[in-house]
């Protein structure tokens, strides 16, 4: 596939749903930074995606991650593509004008609109030159910020607004952030640090993820091939960092109730943000391949320009396998009126922990290994029948609730999994 074949590809995915392209790495001094430099530049508008390099069956190759085209229509050497069933083909005048129509009629999206209150005054400029670095071509800043569609014939954008004036807060409060770490499990409990973090986006960002890394525990291993202790924090921090860059970027910024807190507890940390899913997801897609849909494509782009995203969409599958390869519990994503939270679970303590259980409790807990499921009809029918079904799905939550049992799936497709946490089989006399 040469460049044009592969341009043509990635703006006919822009122009649809979105994929994931390969590419051979042919020619030994590309680089996915220069690849993605050189799709970015060949399409217009500028559009979000990701490169990266990897290696399949003993070859190089480039992984584009694509998502859907928030700016349709998108346009390559003058051409607009479409992807249709497999093919790359050039748009019908009709399917042109029905592009456009589609697009006109949708309102602005709020990073767009212009921020009428802002001016050269409040621009943060050691921000934008951070953005900028390795950027040599752009030595204006204004210049700068129009390539990313942060400024326009009306001024500044919302978004320009948010990720680079001193203090954006003044204009928008919904963009401060609340970390609070916590003295217990409880929220409505004391607290032994809450600060109110406010200013530039990413700046914000970094001072969150640091409070996160203060407040973890750590966690002290002995390898016996080894002399030092090797201390390690209690959660993998690339899956931490992976879920608070997501509730940075995607969380709904329009409205001035709205806003972004941390908590961080004895047993969890919770990332919660004004936001929700889109209407093509469920919590439960984040586990598999899916469709990017980023909520404000313009601020991921800065994101992804400072580092701090990398592959497109796979957010929620790089922080399960993360926390499956520390031996965490499956963090959980759940969508509320107010909002979406992350909860990511501290690591089970394997020593044996008391709990009054009843004699159905005890029966399962002896036949269920760990790591296997059981349906809650199949437990009341196997060994809960002389109690009410509110009764045996009890039973299920208290065993989850001290750690024995996990939950996965919700409604009629609800299973209960066996964890490792041990259980000391009373003597009975």
């Amino acid at each position: 596939m040469n460049f044009d074949t592969l341009a043509k590809s990635v703006c006919a995915f822009l122009n649809c749903e979105g994929g994931t392209l390969d590419f051979d790495k042919d020619n030994p001094d590309l680089n996915a930074e220069t690849l993605k430099e050189q799709l970015v530049q060949a399409i217009s508008p500028h559009a979000l995606l990701s490169v990266n390099l990897v290696s399949a069956k003993g070859k190089s190759v480039f992984l584009i991650d694509v998502p859907e085209g928030k700016d349709r229509p998108y346009i390559f050497d003058g051409s607009v593509y479409l992807k249709v069933n497999k093919e790359v083909r050039l748009a019908s005048s009709e399917e042109l004008r029905q592009m456009l129509q589609v697009q006109s009629a949708q309102p602005e999206r709020w990073e767009r609109r212009p921020a009428v209150a802002m001016d050269d005054r409040d621009l943060d400029v050691n921000e934008i030159a951070k953005a900028k670095q390795g950027l040599s071509k752009f030595l204006d800043d204004i210049k700068f910020l129009r390539s990313l569609s942060l400024y326009n014939s009306k001024g500044f954008t919302q978004a320009a607004d948010v990720l680079f004036s001193i203090n954006p807060s003044l204009r928008h409060p919904q963009t401060r952030v609340r970390v609070t770490h916590f003295a217990s499990d409880k929220a409505g409990d004391k607290f032994l640090d809450d600060r109110v973090l406010q200013g530039p986006l990413v700046r914000v960002f970094e001072e969150s993820f640091e409070f996160i890394v203060k407040h973890v525990r750590l966690q002290s291993k002995f390898d016996p091939t080894e002399l030092k202790r090797l201390d390690q924090p209690e959660y993998p921090l690339p899956a931490l960092r992976e879920g608070l860059i997501n509730a940075f970027a995607h969380r709904d910024y329009s409205g001035f109730s709205g806003g972004l807190s941390v908590g961080v507890y004895p047993d969890r940390i919770e990332i919660w943000n004004s936001g929700r899913f889109p209407k093509e997801l469920r919590p439960s897609d984040l586990k598999k391949s899916h469709p990017s849909l980023p909520t404000n494509p313009d601020m991921a782009q800065v994101f992804q320009m400072r580092g701090l995203m990398e592959r497109i969409g796979r957010g929620g599958q790089l922080i399960l396998s993360l926390c499956k390869a520390s031996g965490l519990p499956e963090p959980k994503w759940s969508e509320k009126p107010s909002g979406v939270t992350l909860i990511f679970w501290a690591r089970v303590e394997s020593s044996p922990k008391p709990l009054n259980m009843n004699s159905r409790q005890e029966a399962l807990l002896r036949e269920l290994p760990m790591g296997a499921s059981i349906r809650p009809i199949e437990y009341q029918t196997k060994h809960a029948t002389d109690v009410s079904e509110r009764q045996a799905r009890r039973d299920l939550v208290e065993l989850e609730q001290n750690g024995y049992l996990r939950r996965v799936g919700r409604g009629p497709a609800t299973t209960f999994v066996r964890t490792s946490q041990v259980w000391e089989i009373p003597k009975r006399t």
